[in-house]
């Protein structure tokens, strides 16, 4: 794909103008697509690539906002919902929205490269492609209206103040800087210090050393009373990356009343358990399971704890070799190194391999690279100032109303969450290329050989041979214990003639692994000479269901 092309999207955003209701921008929020941007950059996709892609909504927000779902594929032998499928889902935290611009360039880098690289050719020719590039447009819409905020948790409905945002807990910006970061305050009850190596940040002080701790740390405006108060559910906004089901936090402020208790959270629970051709998803949220593997957790060592209810919590052994061998690749494909970030309860990662049981990857785009420092907000002050970006302000004497003389600082709203916009062509590239590749090692089950052995007396040995000749397997471990994803089934149909003798006239496998991974089945039956027989074979995630008819001569 051509900088033009990346350029492109980008220029979308850079183009449109806010209406005279929204706050002034200026800097990287200016950089990236507001709702109407983004519209207007799926809409232009897909009059380009019509024949190659189509898009439709998948829900509406509280706020009125279409959560686009973009679907690609070309025209062929079998319709797009029965082919193994990629899921990409992008800006579930209302704030990244770089993720969003990631997978709009993911899928233009596909759809671009058809018809001139083989091997995005045959993507789209043997795979589907979804693309949901924002699943909070309120959320996100707030990186706009209110850019002094970093909120990953959207407007709620029941939400009191500011804008369906609850003010006893998004703080006030007191130094007139035009950002909310955080306060110090000295108190006797202080646990922090100035670090001596770098100074503009604290840690905790080592009282086994003599320190004495000098500073309490709180967000700019609030009040430490205000923190204890009681927020009735469901009215403090809500962080859609916490709101579904796996390991959900009960009574937690912004994970919603309930599970998937948001309409957009509801609709892409549905779509993954209705679009079965789905094998992979990736998406990209504030956690990381690709340039690091999650650690095995020493307590459940093979991810399930003992007895009930043996809720697994970690990857299951049989696949850590798939996502070891994935995140080389992605570290390989993309250039980027350095630790995961660990994954959230009630996360929507979580949600696709814990609880529909399908392989799932998840990255940030934008965050730490390898790197020495004691902290990461040491290792983010470095990047900050090797950049000359302006991520950091110094701490800022100013008056809190009940608190008296404070001091505020820190770092500035999202800067840590989206790239300069500089960065993110070559961000969102690297992550296009990993998508394609991961879309090209979906499984897919084919009907490789069938052998009619005749016996006597109208007596026939029928064998049928199915292979899987890619790289993932049918399920992963995950998807066989949670009992969701159906066995890949072979059956001969009944028959007027047909009597089986041995063999089950239906009969299933639990998966197949990949890389040449096979199965024979058997079946005696008896028949006249000359009849035929159809057999068909159904694989969900992995080529849906495909038949042929066997001769009995």
């Amino acid at each position: 794909m051509s900088r033009r092309i990346g350029a492109a999207l980008l220029a979308a955003a850079v183009l449109w103008a806010a209406p005279p209701s929204l706050e002034a921008q200026t800097g990287p929020h200016d950089e990236y697509l507001n709702h109407n941007a983004l519209t207007s950059a799926v809409n232009d996709l897909v009059s380009r690539h019509g024949n190659l892609a189509s898009v439709e909504s998948l829900a509406s927000s509280r706020e009125g906002r279409d959560v686009w779902l973009l679907t690609l594929g070309a025209s062929g032998d079998r319709a797009l919902d029965e082919r193994p499928a990629l899921l990409l889902v992008a800006n579930l935290e209302a704030n990244r929205v770089a993720g969003s611009v990631a997978a709009l360039h993911a899928a233009e880098y596909i759809l671009e490269g058809y018809g001139s690289d083989d091997d995005l050719t045959r993507l789209l020719d043997e795979r589907t492609v979804y693309v949901i590039p924002r699943v909070n447009p309120d959320g996100a819409e707030r990186y706009w209206t209110r850019p002094d905020y970093e909120l990953p948790f959207g407007p709620h409905p029941d939400s009191p103040e500011r804008d369906g945002l609850n003010s006893t807990e998004i703080g006030a910006d007191l130094s007139g800087s035009g950002h909310v970061q955080l306060m110090r305050v000295e108190h006797p009850e202080g646990t922090l210090i100035p670090d001596p190596d770098e100074p503009r940040l604290l840690r905790e002080a080592d009282r086994a050393r003599a320190e004495r701790g000098l500073y309490k740390v709180m967000v700019e405006g609030i009040h430490p009373d205000s923190l204890d108060a009681y927020v009735a559910m469901g009215t403090d906004g809500v962080n859609l990356n916490r709101n579904f089901p796996h390991e959900f936090l009960y009574y937690q402020h912004h994970v919603g009343p309930h599970q998937v208790s948001e309409p957009e959270t509801r609709a892409l629970a549905d779509f993954m358990f209705e679009q079965v051709n789905i094998a992979a998803v990736f998406s990209f949220t504030a956690h990381d399971n690709l340039r690091s593997v999650p650690p095995r957790n020493r307590q459940v060592p093979d991810g399930v704890a003992p007895g009930p209810p043996s809720i697994p919590d970690n990857i299951l052994n049989g696949d850590r070799p798939y996502h070891e061998f994935i995140s080389e690749r992605f570290r390989e494909i993309t250039g980027l190194h350095g630790d995961g970030e660990p994954g959230e309860a009630g996360s929507f990662p979580q949600f696709a391999y814990f609880q529909v049981g399908i392989p799932s990857f998840t990255t940030p785009v934008w965050t730490l690279g390898e790197g020495e420092g004691d902290t990461r907000d040491h290792q983010w002050l470095a990047l900050f100032d090797e950049m000359g970006v302006e991520g950091f302000t110094d701490w800022t004497p100013a008056t809190h109303p009940q608190l008296g003389e404070v001091e505020v600082g820190g770092f500035l709203p999202n800067a840590r969450v989206n790239p300069p916009p500089a960065e993110i062509e070559q961000l969102a590239r690297g992550h296009a290329e990993f998508a394609a590749w991961l879309g090209q090692q979906l499984p897919e089950v084919e009907i490789v050989d069938t052998s009619i052995e005749p016996r006597g007396d109208g007596v026939w040995m029928i064998e049928a041979t199915i292979r899987n000749d890619q790289y993932l397997p049918t399920h992963f471990d995950m998807g066989v214990r949670v009992r969701t994803n159906r066995p890949i089934t072979v059956r001969l149909m009944p028959h007027d003639d047909l009597t089986v003798l041995t063999g089950n006239i239906q009969q299933q496998i639990q998966r197949l692994q990949g890389m040449g991974g096979q199965h024979t089945f058997q079946w005696l039956v008896a028949a006249p000479s000359g009849t035929d027989l159809v057999m068909e074979v159904f694989a969900e995630r992995a080529g849906g269901l495909q038949s042929t008819t066997l001769n009995l001569r």
